[in-house]
């Protein structure tokens, strides 16, 4: 589990489908999954190394929290350091990740690739920080 206090939470319009992409694609692995009060996923932890992430299904009650299909552009990512980001990168390739910006390297000195997920919440993956690591 990780041990960042600082852990990104995601809505999806459907939930069960991104667990399973993400799990595919990206590579994480459902640690938790709780059903909604209505259907769907009420809560869901899902893991990936050192690095987790929360999400759960679009709740008619939180109009304040959409899937980023609602939105008419997304106004930030999520960013997950990984171990090996070659190997990350083809196996989103091959199984169907939308790459938004192919891998290069920042002025910090780190490695990154952006995606997009299958609901358009945009992922950024690197080999780190570079600047302090």
């Amino acid at each position: 589990m990780s041990t960042s206090p600082v852990v990104p939470f995601l809505r999806y319009q459907d939930a069960p489908a991104a667990i399973e992409w993400l799990g595919k694609v990206f590579g994480f692995r459902a640690e938790l999954t709780a059903p909604g009060p209505k259907g769907g996923i009420g809560h869901a932890r899902l893991v990936l190394g050192d690095a987790m992430i929360m999400l759960s299904s679009v709740r008619d009650s939180e109009p304040y929290l959409r899937s980023a299909l609602d939105l008419p552009a997304v106004s930030q990512g999520v960013f997950v350091v990984v171990e090996d980001l070659d190997a990350h990168y083809e196996q989103a390739v091959a199984r169907g990740a939308e790459i938004v910006v192919e891998i290069e390297a920042t002025p910090e000195g780190a490695r990154v690739y952006l995606a997009f997920d299958l609901e358009g919440q945009l992922w950024a993956f690197g080999d780190g920080f570079a600047v302090n690591d």
